[in-house]
C-alpha cells in the first residue's frame, strides 16, 4: 500500500471513529468541548464593550440589614418596593426589569414610618407606582417542575401575550405571573426559567417560552424588547431563528434539565448567553452597579427636599434591573466565566445586552462539522505516514493549535465551532499513522537495521534505511564480488601466544580490516575464526562491486604492514593474509532457520572465491582474483596472470590472477 492512500485510510477511519463517539455521545467528546467553550470564552472576555446604559440596582445584604429595625427582614413590604419605582421614574429610565416575586398578595398590616399599613394599601402603592411608571417589566415564575396536563396547570393565573410564534418553543407547565392587579399594572411580563446544562453551568437561555398558544419571553428578553422599542409583530419564529425585527437570534435544541434541579431531561430550544464579562472586575461588576438602599435613601431626602445622596439623573435613559443578591439567596448560578456565581439580574442584563448590541452565538453546521474533523484527521493522517515521527508530531501540534486559534476566531465573529471533535481525530491519527509507520512500513527498516547495522559502511546504511527494499531480503540473485580474507598460519600463532593478547591483537586486525571494507562500500557477512568473508553489491547495487573489492584488499594488505609494524615494537607476532576474489551472478538473501538467520550469499561463484583465497599458499601471493573479477575492473592495478587451475568443485580449469602489491606505502603503477 503507497503511503499516501495508508495515510489517507488513517485519516479518514480516525476522523470516523471520533464522529461515531460524538454522535453515540460517548467519550466525553461534548463535555470536553464545553470546557474548551468555556475556556473561549474567557480569553474573549471584554468588560468594556458591555451596555452602558445598563445598570444594576442591587437588593443586598447591606441593604436588607439597614432596612431590618424599619421593616424587618425580606422580604420588604411593597410599598418600600415601590419606593425604587418612584425613585427610578425620576430620571425617568427607559426600562426597569424587576427580578423579585411578586405572585401573591400581601398579608397582614404593618407600620412603615410614621404611618399603619394594611396589606391591600402596600400592594395598591406597588401597583400605582408600576402603572405610573408604565415602562416597568414584571417577573413571572416559570421554574416550577409541575407536568404537563397536571391539574395544576388549570388554576394557573391568566396573563396576555401579544406574541403568536410556534410549537418550537419550550412549553412550562404553570407560569405564575405577579398577582392580578400588578400584572394589568405592568408594561410586560418576564419569565425567569433558565436551561442549565448537565453540569449545571448556565450557558443558555430560553428567549420565549409558552403555555398553550400564549407565549412570554424571559425577563432580559422582555427588558431588551422594551427598551429597544420592538413591536410584537416584529417578532417571529422562522425554522430555527428567532427574528427580533433585524436581528436573527440563533435557536440551538439541547438536552437540558430543570434549572430548580428536577432532572426531568428534554430537548429545548434556547439561545447560548454571549457573556461579554465576568461576574467580577477589578473594578467590580462590569455593569454599572448601585445598592438598593442608597435609592430608597435618596428618594426619602429628596421626598424632604434635600439633596439626594444619587442623583436621579443618573439613570436617565438607562435600562435598570433590579434584584437580589443578598447572601443565602437562590438567584445566583454558574456561568461559563467563573470568577464565582453571577446574581440573576446580571445574567438578564446579559441577555438583554446581547440583544440589543445584536451579538449572538450560533453552532457551527453539522456538514461543516464532519467535513473540518475529516479535513484536520486525513492532513494528520498523511504527515504521519509520510513524514518522521517528530516532524509528523509537530505538524499536527502546530494544525492543533490553528485550529484552536481559529475556533476562538470563530466564537468572536459569532459561530461556535466544534474543537474536541477535530482535536481528537488529530490525536487518533498521529496516534495511528505513527502505529502503522511502527508495524507496517517502518518493519522492514527494523529488520534491515538488525541485519545490516553493524556489517555495511554508513553511506550503504543510509541508503538502506532511506530505501529498505533495495536490500531484498527475500533473497535475489545479483551481480556481485565476494572477497575472503584468511590469516596464514594463525592456528601456529594462537598454540604459542599468550590467549588474551592474541584475542586482542586479532581484534585490532579485525577492526582495521573491517574500516577498509566499509570505506569501500562493502558489506561485512560474517568472521569464521580468523577468516573475514565481505560483500560487495550486496544488499545495495554496486556497478562498481569488482573495482572496490581489489581496492579494499590491496588496503587490507598495506594495513597489515603497518599493524605488523607496530606489534614488532611491542614484540608481538607478525601475521599475514592471503585474499581470494571473484565476480558473477549469486544468490543473496535472508537463510538460516525461523529463530535465527542472518543475511549472505550463495552459490557456486561464492566457493569460487573460497577457493581462490586458499591457492595463495601456493603461489606464494596475497591477493588472487578470477578472470571475471579482472574482466569488470576499469582502474589501474598491477595484475600478474597466474596458470590455469582447475579448483576443488571445478571440472574445467579457471584463469586466475594475481594483484600485487609492489611496496604497502606506494601505489600500484601498473595498468591492466
Amino acid at each position: 500500500m503507497s503511503k499516501p492512500l495508508a495515510g489517507l485510510l488513517i485519516g479518514a477511519g480516525s476522523a470516523l471513529i471520533v464522529l461515531l463517539l460524538a454522535a453515540a455521545k460517548l467519550g466525553g467528546i461534548d463535555e470536553l468541548d464545553l470546557r474548551l467553550y468555556d475556556w473561549s470564552l474567557r480569553r474573549l472576555a471584554s468588560p468594556s464593550a458591555v451596555n452602558h446604559d445598563i445598570v444594576l440596582v442591587e437588593i443586598n445584604d447591606a441593604s436588607i440589614r439597614d432596612y431590618a429595625e424599619a421593616v424587618g427582614r425580606w422580604p420588604w413590604p411593597r410599598v418600600l418596593q415601590s419606593n425604587l419605582i418612584d425613585f427610578l421614574q425620576r430620571a425617568p429610565a427607559r426600562a426597569i426589569a424587576y427580578d423579585i416575586q411578586l405572585t401573591e398578595k400581601s398579608l397582614g398590616s404593618f407600620k412603615f414610618g410614621d404611618d399603619q399599613w394594611t396589606a391591600e394599601e402596600s400592594d395598591a402603592a406597588m401597583v400605582t407606582s408600576v402603572r405610573t411608571a408604565g415602562n416597568v417589566v414584571m417577573l413571572a415564575d416559570a421554574t416550577s417542575p409541575g407536568l404537563v396536563g397536571d391539574s395544576k396547570q388549570a388554576t394557573s393565573p391568566a396573563w396576555r401575550s401579544p406574541y403568536r410564534l410556534g410549537p418550537l418553543i419550550e412549553e412550562r407547565p404553570v407560569i405564575l405571573p405577579p398577582f392580578p392587579e400588578l400584572t394589568g399594572a405592568a408594561a410586560a411580563l418576564g419569565h425567569n426559567f433558565l436551561a442549565l446544562d448537565d453540569d449545571g453551568i448556565a450557558r443558555r437561555f430560553a428567549p420565549f417560552i409558552r403555555q398553550g398558544d400564549r407565549y412570554l419571553p424571559s425577563l432580559g428578553v422582555a427588558a431588551a424588547i422594551a427598551a429597544g422599542g420592538f413591536k410584537p409583530e416584529e417578532i417571529a419564529l422562522e425554522a430555527n431563528v428567532l427574528r427580533v425585527r433585524d436581528r436573527r437570534i440563533p435557536l440551538i435544541p439541547i438536552r437540558v434539565a430543570n434549572a430548580v434541579g428536577a432532572r426531568d431531561a428534554h430537548d429545548q430550544w434556547t439561545m447560548l448567553v454571549n457573556y461579554r464579562a465576568p461576574v467580577q472586575t477589578p473594578a467590580g461588576r462590569p455593569y454599572q452597579t448601585f445598592e438598593a438602599r442608597h435609592l430608597l435613601v435618596s428618594q426619602d431626602q429628596l421626598l424632604a427636599g434635600q439633596k439626594p445622596l444619587i442623583d436621579p439623573a443618573l439613570f436617565k435613559n438607562k435600562i435598570v434591573f433590579i434584584g437580589l443578591t443578598g447572601a443565602g439567596l437562590v438567584d445566583i448560578f454558574q456561568t461559563p466565566m467563573g470568577g464565582g456565581l453571577m446574581p440573576g439580574i446580571q445574567l438578564h442584563a446579559t441577555v438583554a445586552d446581547s440583544v440589543l448590541a445584536d451579538r449572538f452565538i450560533s453552532l457551527a453546521p453539522v456538514t461543516l462539522r464532519v467535513v473540518s474533523t475529516a479535513g484536520v484527521a486525513i492532513l494528520v493522517g498523511l504527515m504521519a505516514a509520510m513524514l518522521p515521527f517528530v516532524a509528523a508530531a509537530a505538524g499536527a501540534a502546530m494544525l492543533a493549535a490553528a485550529w484552536m486559534f481559529t475556533a476562538v476566531l470563530a466564537l468572536r465573529a459569532g459561530m461556535w465551532l466544534n474543537t474536541i471533535e477535530p482535536l481528537s481525530a488529530i490525536a487518533i491519527a498521529l496516534f495511528a499513522g505513527t502505529a502503522y509507520r511502527y508495524f507496517v512500513e517502518d518493519y522492514q527498516k527494523r529488520v534491515v537495521k538488525k541485519l545490516f547495522g553493524r556489517y555495511v559502511s554508513k553511506d550503504v546504511f543510509e541508503q538502506l534505511m532511506a530505501h529498505p527494499d533495495r536490500a531484498e531480503l527475500g533473497g535475489k540473485r545479483r551481480e556481485m564480488s565476494v572477497l575472503f580474507s584468511d590469516i596464514r598460519g594463525f592456528t601456529t600463532v594462537t598454540e604459542k601466544g599468550d590467549a588474551e593478547a592474541l584475542v586482542a591483537q586479532l581484534n585490532e586486525y579485525f577492526t582495521r580490516m573491517v574500516e577498509i571494507v566499509f570505506r569501500h562500500k562493502g558489506t561485512v557477512d560474517k568472521f569464521v575464526g580468523d577468516m573475514v568473508m565481505a560483500l560487495f553489491g550486496a544488499p545495495v547495487d554496486d556497478p562498481d562491486h569488482a573495482e572496490h573489492a581489489v581496492a579494499a584488499a590491496i588496503d587490507m594488505i598495506r594495513e597489515l604492514a603497518e599493524l605488523n609494524s607496530k606489534w614488532s615494537d611491542r614484540g608481538m607476532p607478525q601475521l599475514d593474509i592471503g585474499i581470494g576474489i571473484n565476480s558473477g551472478d549469486m544468490i543473496a538473501g535472508n537463510i538460516g532457520s525461523l529463530s535465527i538467520m542472518s543475511y549472505t550469499v550463495i552459490g557456486d561463484n561464492v566457493n569460487l572465491g573460497a577457493r581462490l583465497e586458499s591457492l595463495n599458499k601456493d603461489y606464494g601471493s596475497r591477493i588472487i582474483i578470477s578472470d571475471a573479477s579482472r574482466t569488470r575492473l576499469t582502474g589501474h592495478f598491477d595484475i600478474r596472470p597466474l596458470v590455469d587451475v582447475v579448483v576443488k568443485g571445478k571440472t574445467r580449469p579457471v584463469a586466475i590472477f594475481e594483484v600485487v602489491v609492489s611496496s604497502p606505502l606506494q601505489e600500484p603503477g601498473h595498468t591492466v
